[in-house]
């Protein structure tokens, strides 16, 4: 039997005793959720529970459960090694689960006693957040939502409803749902006596839970019938009466589609006065960013369909919980995910000011301090980084929410004989980047980030190979070229913030001034040619840039798509222009041909905010997707179940992904808006760094009025030579 969980969270009185709910009870058992709002610091806890009957046997997943009294009326739940500390602000929940005598719903009372302190590990909890605070100056035409997990009142399709074939007790009630509107993407019935019932039995509809009484059920869609059409709906209901002896009930129903959610991005104010509002996309995607979490979610989550997830990451005891799901997965790739860092952290450092700007500052140290810690994490010793978490296999070939998750979830580790230089040197910039990102905000967990910058840099000069030949899981979605060009661009980085020469020495063994194919988390080529042109001015490195963009510019070896996109690769099209795009930005602020670059930068970023007439980010411009390839944003709201069905319908997510880069058009400018097109319509980490940090550039040369369309050479598409 399913339980429909309500995340209703009990007020803290001074820790004193709680009253907890029984969410709902059957014969011989009882769920119930018991949860506190921390106001104190704690390294360790217990939850005393008091029943007013026996209680035979307590199942609890969170916690280690103990009968403390002979009769089996008291028992306390005690932390686990892994979720011992709770900080204030926290919610502190627990889900349990009790067996007894009879259809048992007693009436239980908890208290929480706490040891004061509490240290630097982040709990894990189960309970998503339910309010969104938007930052000063974001519109919204909604109120601001709480998390759509509870079913609502009203707003449904109400049923006609008529009884037949009443015997021995048993009736069938026809009901009769007239459907208008969108088509229904998951949905729950309240269905209604006025006389108790049992035994219910729908075709298309599982019972989830009822009242106290039995005259109020709750019933979710199966499998058998998902999605509802504008039309007609019979549905039959077989229902037991209580009392055999009574008339046959009176009874009505409502259907609630929950595959609507009210939740918008809001919208910043366009205060620059340029062609797009660049700060609107900055806070958008950084809301992106947010949605990718994995772990325990802080206080102030902004994304109320996201809940915490993935709980128990780790490997013998490395407690790898953290991070940014990949893309429309929920699979840790820590090879995107440090390019990723390491590419957003570039951009902080380089365009600060459009953070500032935007009023995204804070926030944008809160996004890129997420996937830093977890790499911390992952970095256990000297010689040993874990490199990926969750099977790519078992993960896609499954749909569902991260909150959900039952699969195994296995570690993948490079070490000293198993080596992978390419991502232990890009973890190492992104911890370098992360360095100078928080020298000044936060001196500290700068040093710190340092330290672990030169232990990987060691480690992957020490022990080279690539770690997609050491770590097979992850040759199928990340497979690495070769080495060379991320050795070269780890040592520029810590030569960058050190000014130490052996840095500089290994990078030129691995510098390759070859024109670039196409910067990506596996391709650092460019990057690596405009650094060493901004660390050395020499105009062997101007010449290599030259050379790389020669070939994007139009008149090059990349083609094009008749809107003027620069076209790598079908796959993730997007990602590569918007790539390029911002190094040609970073190569100008180098002081590389800066009028041209950023012309043509300009025009790649401005196709994917709406020259063709359409938006590729979701939640911004002019008809944005609403279908993009993501599980978790797909999925109807609590409690209808999430699977592969979900991936096949042709409806738009239910939650807005807000900030997220689809993959892109073809090579003609066409583009499907479908969740089963992955190839252009996936979303992912890396797709959305590298575009981040060039909005995050033009909207730094609009504060300096270096833009373009200041300049009076706005004109896209870009049709000049390059220079």
């Amino acid at each position: 039997m399913f339980s429909l969980v309500l995340w209703a969270v009990l007020p803290l009185l001074g820790f004193g005793s709680i009253t907890v709910p029984v969410n709902n009870h059957w014969a011989g058992g009882f769920q119930a959720r018991v949860c506190f709002n921390i106001d104190k610091d704690m390294s360790s806890w217990v939850i005393h529970l008091a029943f007013d009957q026996p209680v035979q046997t307590l199942d609890v997943w969170t916690a280690n459960a103990q009968s403390t009294s002979a009769d089996k009326k008291e028992w306390s739940l005690t932390n686990k090694e892994w979720n011992a500390v709770e900080h204030v602000g926290d919610e502190l929940c627990i889900d349990l689960m009790g067996h007894g005598d009879g259809d048992i719903a007693p009436v239980i009372t908890a208290t929480l006693e706490g040891a004061e302190g509490g240290g630097s590990h982040q709990v894990i909890t189960s309970a998503p957040r339910t309010t969104v605070n938007l930052p000063p100056g974001v519109t919204t035409a909604e109120p601001q939502p709480t998390a759509p997990l509870t079913v609502p009142d009203g707003n449904g399709f109400p049923a006609t409803t008529r009884v037949a074939n009443v015997r021995d007790g048993l009736s069938e009630q026809w009901l009769t749902f007239t459907i208008t509107g969108p088509t229904v993407m998951g949905w729950v019935v309240k269905f209604r006596c006025n006389k108790p019932v049992t035994n219910l039995h729908v075709a298309d509809a599982d019972a989830l839970s009822h009242n106290e009484d039995m005259t109020e059920w709750l019933l979710v869609n199966n499998d058998n019938k998902i999605a509802l059409k504008a039309g007609t709906l019979e549905m039959k209901i077989e229902v037991k009466l209580v009392n055999v002896q009574d008339s046959a009930p009176q009874c009505s129903a409502i259907l609630i589609n929950m595959g609507v959610d009210n939740y918008t991005c809001g919208e910043l104010p366009n205060k620059a006065n340029s062609k797009y509002n660049y700060d609107d996309v900055l806070y958008k995607s950084i809301l992106f960013y947010e949605a990718q979490r994995s772990g325990k979610l802080p206080a102030n989550n902004r994304i109320p369909w996201r809940g915490d997830s993935a709980l128990n990451d780790g490997d013998g005891g490395v407690d790898l919980t953290g991070g940014w799901y990949d893309a429309g997965d929920f699979v840790k790739f820590n090879f995107p995910m440090a390019w990723s860092t390491a590419i957003l952290n570039w951009g902080l450092l380089q365009f600060k000011d459009a953070y500032e700007a935007a009023g995204q500052l804070e926030w944008m140290y809160e996004s890129v301090k997420w996937p830093l810690d977890y790499l911390l994490k992952c970095h256990s010793s000297d010689d040993v980084l874990y490199v990926q978490v969750g099977d790519g296999g078992a993960d896609h070939g499954s749909w569902g929410r991260p909150e959900d998750m039952k699969m195994a979830r296995p570690a993948f580790k490079v070490d000293a004989s198993r080596p992978g230089s390419e991502v232990a040197m890009e973890t190492a910039v992104a911890f370098v980047t992360g360095h100078l990102a928080f020298k000044e905000k936060d001196p500290p967990y700068s040093a710190k980030l340092l330290q672990h910058a030169k232990s990987l840099w060691e480690f992957a000069v020490t022990h080279k190979g690539k770690y997609s030949e050491s770590v097979s899981a992850a040759a199928s979605y990340y497979n690495s070229v070769n080495v060379t060009d991320e050795l070269c661009w780890g040592s520029l980085w810590l030569y960058k913030a050190t000014k130490e020469p052996k840095y500089l020495e290994e990078a030129l063994k691995h510098y390759d001034a070859s024109p670039d194919w196409g910067m990506s988390w596996d391709d650092v080529f460019i990057g690596n040619q405009v650094l060493l042109y901004e660390l050395t001015k020499e105009e062997k490195y101007k010449a290599a840039v030259e050379g790389t963009f020669k070939e994007w510019f139009p008149g090059g070896t990349v083609p094009y798509t008749p809107k003027g996109l620069a076209y790598r690769l079908q796959w993730g099209a997007l990602r590569y222009s918007s790539n390029m795009a911002m190094a040609a930005l970073m190569a100008a602020e180098a002081g590389i041909h800066p009028d041209e670059y950023r012309h043509w930068a300009m025009c790649q970023i401005h196709y994917a905010l709406g020259d063709t007439g359409r938006s590729f980010v979701v939640g911004f411009g002019k008809n944005p997707p609403v279908s993009p390839h993501h599980r978790s944003s797909s999925c109807p709201n609590l409690p209808v179940r999430c699977n592969m069905n979900y991936l096949h319908l042709d409806t738009p997510n239910t939650h807005m992904l807000c900030g997220a880069l689809v993959g892109g058009p073809d090579s003609s400018d066409g583009y499907k808006d479908s969740r089963e097109n992955y190839v252009n319509n996936e979303v992912a980490c890396d797709y959305n760094a590298g575009f981040q940090t060039a909005v995050a550039g033009l909207r730094s040369l609009l504060l300096r009025n270096l833009h373009p369309e200041q300049k009076g050479s706005a004109t896209c598409p870009y049709h000049g030579a390059a220079p």
